[in-house]
C-alpha cells in the first residue's frame, strides 16, 4: 500500500531576532554541507573497496538538497512577508 505523499504545511518561526535567523539558516547551511561531506565519502570508500553503489550517497546527496530548499523557503516566505 503505496503511502500518499504529504501537502506542506505552514510552520510559524518568530526571526524578527537576527541571531534566531542566523542560527537557523547556520543549521541549515552545515547540515547540507555535512551531508554533502557524507555523500563523498561514502563514494570514496565505495570506490577504494571497490563495493557497488549502495545507495548511501544518494541518500546524503538527498538530505543536503532538502536543507538547502529549507533555507530557500525561507528566504523566499521573508522576501514575501
Amino acid at each position: 500500500m503505496a503511502t500518499a505523499p504529504m501537502k506542506p504545511f505552514p510552520v510559524v518561526l518568530d526571526l524578527t531576532d537576527d541571531q534566531a535567523y542566523y542560527v537557523l539558516t547556520a543549521a541549515l547551511e552545515e547540515f547540507a554541507s555535512s551531508a554533502e561531506h557524507q555523500a563523498e565519502n561514502e563514494e570514496q570508500t565505495a570506490r577504494y573497496n571497490e563495493r557497488p553503489d549502495d545507495g548511501q550517497a544518494a541518500f546524503f546527496r538527498r538530505l543536503a538538497e532538502i536543507a538547502k530548499q529549507l533555507r530557500e523557503d525561507v528566504e523566499r516566505q521573508l522576501d514575501e512577508g
